[in-house]
């Protein structure tokens, strides 16, 4: 099982949205949460942003948004472990467009990669072939520069460690840190 903490700052119009996986369901009602969901699925992480309508969209006269239901991740962890930053960028969302968004913004994308915000419901997928820790040990090694390889070509499979959670030593800093 993994679990993962999102940080998100929100925003709410009339009404706050929700984060749901699998049954968990957390209401977006404060500007900066910390949200965690918990998967059995090592290769997948899918969210769903839900409960915004149209209407919670507040505009002006001017027809100018003065306030929107709407969410971004700030960042991501997984096992108490912070994850490196451009884990954001690899994601796909797939928004539900209003009815009739479509037809006045036809060329809008069915699909997008790496979105900044989420300003309509749907569905985030984060998905790891062929399992997270896996997928990320070599995507960490992917954009990384390593250092001395040269001397030592073995270096990032030596100090790669063990893929199981060190429980006890994560307690005794937590302990350290609140001193």
């Amino acid at each position: 099982m993994l679990e993962f903490e999102l940080e998100i700052k929100s925003s709410q119009g009339r009404r706050p949205g929700y984060l749901q996986a699998g049954d968990e369901k957390i209401y977006l009602v404060d500007s900066l949460m910390y949200v965690k969901f918990n998967t059995h699925d090592l290769g997948q992480l899918k969210l769903v942003f839900g409960d915004k309508t149209e209407n919670d969209t507040v505009v002006d006269s001017d027809g100018n948004i003065v306030a929107d239901t709407e969410f971004r991740i700030l960042n991501i962890r997984c096992n108490q472990i912070k994850l490196e930053p451009w884990i954001l960028t690899d994601f796909v969302y797939y928004p539900d467009y209003f009815e009739g968004y479509l037809q006045q913004f036809p060329d809008s994308p069915l699909t997008i990669t790496s979105p900044y915000q989420f300003n309509f419901p749907g569905t985030i997928e984060f998905n790891w072939v062929p399992n997270f820790w896996d997928w990320y040990f070599e995507e960490k090694n992917k954009r990384e520069v390593i250092s001395f390889l040269e001397k030592d070509p073995d270096r990032v499979w030596k100090f790669r460690g063990s893929l199981d959670p060190c429980e006890d030593l994560v307690e005794k800093i937590k302990e350290l840190i609140q001193l």
